[in-house]
């Protein structure tokens, strides 16, 4: 190495070449791309090739980047962008718009539901007389315990109790009969 060079000197002249490159053939390279690529894919096309100029740059003697050289290099990374979409099939893909999401669910949803409803009835209708009211007057009713309690003349602890083992048991039922949705 010669006095006054550093190690990251050969980093910092192929920085200096692409810039140089950049700065030269930038707008004449849009243009060209342009013309055979879609305008969504064209920043993608510059960018992989300034990456294959970056790394041609750090051959020692590094290349004479001229015109024809990078617009080589262009066609090289067209051709290749090509390929690749034609063999994931680009084209083939279709676009999801904004207004997929429907406001109401699906008939597959509204069937599941339906099943589900008819599980939960079948489980509810299992349950004793006492905790299948406490729990329609808390779930459906939306009465409070308290409320409960004092409509039905029962303690309140015997209302909690009631309402927590009508759940467990609403609870292992569903999972029986396969609703794993709770």
């Amino acid at each position: 190495m010669k006095s006054g060079e550093t190690a990251d000197r050969p980093y910092t002249d192929d920085v200096c070449l692409v810039e140089a490159v950049v700065a030269r053939f930038d707008t004449r390279l849009r243009r060209y791309l342009a013309r055979m690529m879609k305008p969504e894919d064209i920043e993608d096309g510059l960018q992989e090739i300034y990456a294959r100029l970056s790394r041609l740059a750090r051959i020692i003697p590094p290349p004479d980047f001229n015109a024809t050289y990078v617009f080589k290099t262009a066609d090289s990374v067209m051709r290749d962008l090509y390929r690749r979409q034609r063999v994931r099939g680009g084209g083939a893909h279709a676009e999801i718009t904004d207004d997929l999401a429907a406001e109401q669910p699906s008939p597959f949803d509204h069937l599941r539901w339906r099943q589900n409803m008819d599980k939960l009835r079948a489980a509810m209708a299992q349950l004793p007389a006492a905790e299948r009211r406490v729990l329609l007057q808390n779930r459906v009713e939306g009465l409070a315990l308290a409320e409960i309690a004092r409509k039905n003349g029962t303690p309140m602890r015997t209302v909690q109790r009631q309402l927590s083992q009508a759940l467990l048991t609403c609870r292992e039922t569903l999972k029986e009969y396969g609703w794993f949705e709770i």
